[in-house]
């Protein structure tokens, strides 16, 4: 991580547009409104977006950096343009969907500073209705694929026999140390940074947050979650609720996941499971794909399952992201 400056702020906030420039702003809005004592800035990375949010941004918000990437090289990438630019000494990556209150970055920046074992901080995320987001997940292993073959999903993700995958059993009201805590938004200190590296860029979209969060733990220190910290969350603005590109980037980051923590063999184990229990669900969606072609969750599972089928013979090995555009304007 290149430092930019000698002169440091407390927080870097740094955001992701690709196309949501309208919503984009109401999160710059709500970190500028609630920023209270600190002293921050906000870095506004455009993936390519090529519909005029460059230019709205900086017209809306002169205070802020607007990058224009140049280029579409996904999440982790975008951001660590950001970081690259960063002044803070404490860095949040904050998706564009996302609204900080009163408050939340304050407490958010207190608490990393009294508690330095935390190497990320994620918070309490409401959705739109005002139910809270399940945002904290077990890493990714084989036993919890081998799962998903009998036992259905919603059963899966809350049940401590099968291994509790988003910690549903655990108090929402009290700090949890936890193996990853959801992208929307991610407090890091730069000497985190400094230590363990940014997001892993390989991954264009999905499990980059879950690979970041291992390395953290990797190297001795805590990802935690603090339900003082509180936003909201409207949750998948960009990329849609289901979608067969939605589905196939999911399934590739869970395996680029497996290969970069576990290794190639574990990774193709993994993929086996995944294709095994997508053929297992062909019971249900095999017949809606012949009834109803552009069922949404038929075009999905019929879109991932021949990912997975091509992925047992060529196994993803991550994208080669491209190189930030030397000419890139702030």
């Amino acid at each position: 991580m290149t430092q930019t400056a000698t002169v440091q702020l407390d927080l870097s906030v740094i955001i992701v547009n690709y196309r949501t420039s309208d919503v984009t702003s109401k999160a710059v809005q709500s970190v500028l409104d609630h920023a209270g004592s600190l002293s921050l800035e906000v870095i506004v990375v455009d993936n390519d977006s090529g519909d005029g949010s460059v230019e709205a941004l900086r017209t809306a918000f002169p205070q802020i950096t607007v990058l224009d990437a140049g280029h579409n090289g996904g999440y982790a990438w975008g951001n660590n343009l950001g970081i690259r630019q960063a002044k803070g000494r404490y860095l949040l990556v904050l998706n564009p969907d996302a609204l900080v209150y009163d408050g939340t970055l304050e407490r958010a920046v207190s608490y990393m500073q009294d508690n330095p074992d935390v190497g990320i901080l994620g918070g309490h995320v409401s959705l739109e209705n005002g139910s809270q987001q399940p945002t904290l997940f077990r890493e990714l292993s084989l036993s919890k694929l081998f799962w998903g073959l009998v036992v259905p999903n919603r059963i899966l993700r809350r049940s401590r026999l099968f291994g509790d995958q988003r910690y549903a059993s655990l108090a929402r009201d009290t700090e949890q140390d936890v193996d990853v805590v959801a992208g929307c938004f991610m407090m890091i200190a730069r000497a985190v940074v400094e230590q363990v590296g940014m997001m892993d860029d390989r991954f264009f979209m999905y499990s980059e947050e879950s690979e970041w969060c291992w390395r953290v733990r990797q190297a001795g220190l805590k990802v935690r979650y603090n339900p003082d910290v509180r936003l909201t969350h409207y949750g998948a603005v960009s990329t849609g609720q289901t979608s067969p590109w939605k589905s196939v980037e999911i399934a590739k980051g869970q395996i680029l996941f497996l290969r970069f923590t576990r290794g190639p063999a574990i990774a193709w184990l993994g993929t086996c499971l995944m294709a095994l229990a997508d053929l297992l669900r062909a019971v249900w969606f095999l017949p809606i794909s012949l009834i109803r072609p552009s069922h949404k969750g038929a075009e999905a599972w019929r879109a991932r399952f021949t990912f997975l089928l091509g992925a047992l013979v060529q196994q993803p090995k991550g994208q080669t992201p491209p190189q930030p555009d030397t000419g890139m304007v702030a």
